[in-house]
């Protein structure tokens, strides 16, 4: 892998961690998360303007936009719920963890995509290390629904991975994330009108801020990895994004109390060894 490819993920994976955090801070409020979706995709349009009508219109495409949007929408419910039950230094790493190790497998099986010793020594310590950050509070109060939640998140990253590798291949990246982040909303949106309007105004009065750093920093984030994806291996990109569930953790430490445990640092040590190990793959 490319210094610079390896430089942009690591960056791309601090700013995802950046904006999980703010979805800690928001308390792991669905609506916060859901009015992050509209925002990101009101700010995203104007770069739409970019492309030329054949890039935007990809019947070829259309497949993989909608599985990825209705993927996504899982994922952004799934993520809200599993924060709402667990802390950001636990309900990250296992829904992050699982996602590494099954985007691995979907895509040696699936994409043909060929794993030396290095890259699979990197994705089993950055597996392992996650899931032992995450491990430590199996005793808190909710932490079994939080870890469903968590497991939910992992399948969606394994499921979404898969197809937006296939997808961007054949569709520019901007129109892709635009048409991902438009079903994911759309999906989500008669739920919220229909049942919970009074939620969705009082996230809008108490976590504006939020929603607008989640929506910005998820996209961007996202859009990022999207164009990686169309020249490095997706099991390498989704592993060496978890560098996010160290930074996650650091983050859980320094602003919100979480306590460093040996656990976690050991956790943390595998993560860093097993980004070097594919850094080296």
């Amino acid at each position: 892998m490319s210094l610079i490819v390896f430089l942009l993920i690591i960056g791309s994976a601090f700013f995802h961690a950046l904006w999980n955090f703010a979805a800690k801070k928001a308390s792991g409020n669905f609506y916060v998360v859901y009015l992050s979706l509209l925002i990101a995709s009101v700010l995203f349009f104007p770069f739409l303007l970019t492309l030329s009508v054949s890039d935007i219109f990809n019947p070829r495409a259309f497949p993989y936009v909608l599985a990825t949007g209705t993927i996504h929408a899982v994922y952004f419910f799934a993520l809200a719920k599993a924060y709402e039950h667990g802390d950001i230094s636990s309900a990250y790493p296992i829904a992050r963890g699982t996602g590494v190790a099954g985007t691995a497998l979907t895509a040696y099986f699936f994409l043909n995509e060929a794993i030396n010793l290095f890259g699979l020594l990197g994705i089993g310590s950055i597996s392992l290390g996650t899931l032992f950050v995450g491990w430590k509070h199996s005793q808190q109060q909710g932490f079994f629904k939080g870890l469903l939640f968590a497991l939910l998140v992992g399948a969606t990253i394994t499921g979404y991975s898969i197809v937006d590798k296939l997808g961007v291949g054949i569709m520019s990246p901007v129109a892709y994330i635009f048409g991902l982040w438009i079903f994911a909303t759309l999906w989500l949106t008669p739920y919220v009108f229909v049942y919970r309007r009074r939620e969705l105004a009082l996230a809008w009065k108490d976590y504006k801020k939020y929603s607008f750093i989640i929506g910005a920093g998820s996209l961007a984030t996202y859009l990022l990895i999207l164009f990686i994806y169309r020249i490095a291996q997706v099991s390498y990109v989704v592993a060496l994004r978890e560098l996010a569930v160290a930074f996650g953790a650091v983050f859980g430490f320094i602003f919100l109390g979480e306590k460093p445990t040996r656990l976690k640092i050991v956790g943390i040590t595998l993560i860093v060894l097993g980004m070097i190990a594919i850094k080296m793959a």
